[in-house]
């Protein structure tokens, strides 16, 4: 996937009314992918986790994307170390969003 499809399936997945979430994690989820976005739109480096990369429970798969984004935090700018942090997000795959048709994937 390239960083276009991955903020294609952020802005998709965030496009959906706070009154069809329906689940305790929706807000949460919901506002992590808000970030993911912003730092994919930002340039940030990342890579997606696949299986032979990463151990489970957290890799890719048919529901679910997991991807590592890397980025220069406080204290990076701090002390100058570049590209110091990385977080772990994870996105619906654009089958799960087809599969809730605009509704709360989560």
């Amino acid at each position: 996937m390239t960083r276009e499809d991955l903020i294609a399936i952020c802005e998709r997945a965030t496009n959906v009314p706070w009154t069809e979430w329906g689940n305790r994690d929706s807000p949460g989820a919901t506002m992590k992918l808000g970030e993911c976005w912003a730092l994919l739109k930002a340039g940030c480096p990342f890579e997606i986790r696949y299986g032979n990369t990463h151990e489970a429970p957290c890799i890719t798969n048919e529901k679910t994307i997991w991807i590592d984004v890397h980025f220069t935090d406080f204290t990076g700018f701090e002390y100058g170390e570049r590209l110091n942090a990385e977080e772990t997000f994870y996105l619906p795959t654009p089958k799960r969003l087809d599969e809730v048709a605009g509704g709360d994937w989560y």
